[in-house]
């Protein structure tokens, strides 16, 4: 009778085992393939952030050198020079490699060779792409553009004069010649709620210093990556039909 009894149990754990024994591999498989994924992700991730780490750092090393290739050219007295330099800073910024902390002085270089103003103009656009993809831009403030004109640069500098003395925020950090701007008068910048109340400030002084009718035009899209924090950067880029008087 024991014997029949055993018999009997050990057939139900027989069943029981086979029906236990797939659940648990399944199960057991299904957690391996789950910690390799895991792994595999994290493995993934951390080659993914070495690369780009190194990235980073070969375009860190290569801006540097390239830094100390273009300040000659572009810090020359002869045009010749000035126009390579500006050749090889666009091009660089094609590929992420020019130094973001020339934009500033490639601004000026229109009003010291008006007949580069055409290039200068494209290698400022360059870098500030550039700039987009690491979250950098130029010193916040306002930047004022004119017509590739001596009287219009005279002028220009006049109204940076009167902005100054009012003591307009951010400050003007410069006029300079443009080869082509638009017909109206447009306040360039990056939209945001604090940019935004800035902006009209900043409008409203213009208005008192004789400048009107100027539209609002939104830079983000085109020079701000996104989640950077919009800067202070303000473009007061003056009208075809409407020039300083």
């Amino acid at each position: 009778m024991n014997l029949s009894l055993l018999d009997v149990w050990l057939e139900r754990l027989s069943k029981i085992a086979g029906i236990l024994l797939p659940v648990t591999i399944a199960i057991v498989g299904g957690m391996y393939t789950f910690v390799k994924d895991k792994n595999d992700e994290a493995v993934r991730n951390a080659q993914q952030e070495r690369d780009q780490n190194q990235k980073t750092f070969d375009n860190t090393q290569k801006q540097y050198g390239n830094l100390a290739a273009l300040l000659p050219l572009l810090t020359s007295e002869k045009e010749g020079q000035v126009q390579v330099g500006l050749e090889i800073y666009q091009s660089e910024a094609s590929v992420d490699q020019a130094p973001p902390n020339l934009v500033s002085t490639i601004r000026r270089l229109s009003n010291q060779f008006p007949q580069q103003a055409k290039l200068v103009q494209l290698a400022t656009e360059a870098g500030q792409r550039q700039q987009r993809a690491e979250c950098k831009s130029s010193p916040d403030g306002l930047y004022i553009q004119v017509a590739n004109e001596t009287t219009q640069l005279a002028l220009g500098e006049g109204l940076a004069k009167r902005l100054t003395s009012s003591e307009v925020s951010p400050p003007v950090q410069g006029v300079q010649r443009i080869d082509h701007g638009p017909r109206s008068n447009e306040l360039r910048y990056y939209f945001s709620d604090p940019t935004n109340l800035q902006a009209s400030d900043l409008i409203a002084k213009l208005r008192a210093a004789g400048v009107e009718n100027i539209s609002k035009v939104d830079l983000a899209a085109r020079y701000l990556k996104k989640g950077c924090p919009p800067p202070s950067v303000y473009e007061l880029w003056i009208g075809t039909s409407s020039p300083l008087k």
